[in-house]
């Protein structure tokens, strides 16, 4: 056994051991920037304020029963008043009906008795509608993670197909200068020598398209998380070349879908819709209710017979009843749009829930399809790999062809950026179907 199958089973049992645990145990690199994501995306702020007023919606919607006290004043110049003349004692005298500066000063109560259940209702509706943006945040969240995520592994997998690049520049690199030798000492030609140097070229143009999806997922990985320098030392170890991966269990889409369903963020907030417009239904029949309140003052006025200018000390206190009789429909078309609404959200969750199993099976057939790729790709490797040193042993001893030098350089690194490629859709299968499910990371 030789030193480079010793160090290729070495990394096999890494890869193994690495692969299983990728979707459970995250590095903790990740975790840093799923926390950074966390404190620092725009759109999470943005729900979290409107989650904030949503909450003091609720308190407003609470303040429908409660006292309003008021301070009232007014002052108001009349001129002429209404008077009244009659003689006293010979002499004419005026009574004025009404003062020339009315003034009139209270402290004003008023208060809702009882309303049927009109604020209750009320406030269930904000309450329903607080539930919902939490829903939204929740869900935002989550799929901030996988974001996150999914941006991390992809440096990881982009890091690791430049560092076949890498390989494959270094050794075609390494058969120019062995061709032009043997072009000097006339055992090659010129174009076995130009054509490596194109290959070189290739895998230069490669490696640099490459670099260039790097920088684009580093750019969205500081859109979410607000780092500008975003820790990624370790994205490169969760894909070991030369490694082969263990199999994923498939989910049971028949026999596990009502826990999938109970978990689902989509299903959640599509539930939370139905309540809400349930609420809604509840808000509109208690709209045309009668409403009890009360209403009182005390303060001073002038303005009494049969001393209009004084002030003196007044006090109001009453009952007010307010029964709605006609409305021009306005209430039933609201229960009849309401209703419609609570149809539609019934809907979306049944749609909801239909996704949810459509995008599980979908899942299942590209773990299955990835994972069988992925197998022959590991034969593949192995194969391109053993043919990659026959051919660069006849090339030292001079009885190959630069047309079977290069099939088994591109060969190697085809099988082994396939082998990366899927390891990676594999990872982002996994992933995807831990959000279907409703886990965090």
């Amino acid at each position: 056994m030789n030193l480079n199958t010793i160090i290729l089973i070495a990394s096999s049992v890494t890869g193994l051991a690495q692969a299983q645990n990728q979707p459970a145990q995250l590095p903790d690199e990740l975790r840093t920037l799923i926390q950074q994501a966390n404190t620092n995306y725009p759109v999470l702020k943005q729900q979290q304020q409107q989650l904030q007023a949503g909450e003091v919606r609720v308190d407003i919607a609470r303040t429908a029963m409660r006292p309003n006290v008021a301070v009232n004043g007014s002052y108001a110049y009349i001129t002429p008043v209404p008077s009244v003349t009659f003689p006293i004692n010979g002499q004419d005298a005026v009574l004025k009906l009404a003062p020339n500066n009315s003034l009139n000063a209270n402290v004003s109560v008023g208060q809702t008795i009882y309303d049927f259940g009109r604020t209750d209702a009320a406030v269930r509706q904000a309450a329903d509608n607080v539930q919902i943006l939490r829903r939204t945040y929740e869900l935002t969240q989550q799929t901030l993670g996988y974001q996150v995520a999914a941006a991390y592994y992809g440096v990881g997998f982009i890091q690791q197909a430049i560092a076949v690049q890498d390989s494959v520049i270094k050794t075609a690199g390494a058969n120019v200068k062995l061709l032009a030798t043997r072009l000097q000492n006339g055992d090659a030609l010129q174009y076995d020598v130009l054509s490596q140097e194109v290959r070189v070229k290739v895998a230069i143009n490669r490696k640099i398209e490459l670099q260039n999806q790097l920088d684009r997922q580093l750019a969205a990985l500081t859109y979410l998380t607000g780092s500008t320098q975003p820790p990624i030392s370790q994205a490169a170890q969760q894909f070991q070349l030369g490694s082969q991966s263990m199999p994923v269990q498939l989910f049971d889409v028949d026999g596990q879908f009502q826990s999938a369903a109970t978990g689902n963020k989509d299903i959640q907030l599509a539930q939370d819709r139905v309540k809400a417009a349930e609420t809604e239904i509840l808000v509109n029949q208690r709209a045309g209710q009668p409403s009890i309140g009360f209403s009182g003052s005390a303060g001073y006025k002038n303005g009494y017979p049969l001393d209009v200018e004084k002030l003196r000390a007044n006090m109001v206190a009453g009952v007010n009843i307010v029964a709605p009789i006609y409305s021009g429909r306005r209430y039933k078309l609201q229960n009849q749009a309401a209703q419609l609404n609570l149809n539609a959200s019934r809907y979306a969750v049944e749609n909801a829930n239909a996704q949810l199993r459509q995008s599980i099976a979908q899942l299942n057939a590209d773990i299955r399809s990835n994972q069988t790729r992925l197998a022959n790709l590991d034969t593949q490797v192995l194969q391109a790999r053993k043919a990659l040193d026959i051919a660069n042993a006849r090339l030292r001893n001079g009885v190959i062809t630069n047309v079977e030098l290069q099939s088994a350089e591109t060969g190697v690194e085809e099988a082994e950026l396939g082998r990366l490629n899927f390891q990676y859709q594999l990872l982002l299968n996994q992933l995807e179907l831990k959000r279907l499910l409703g886990e965090s990371l």
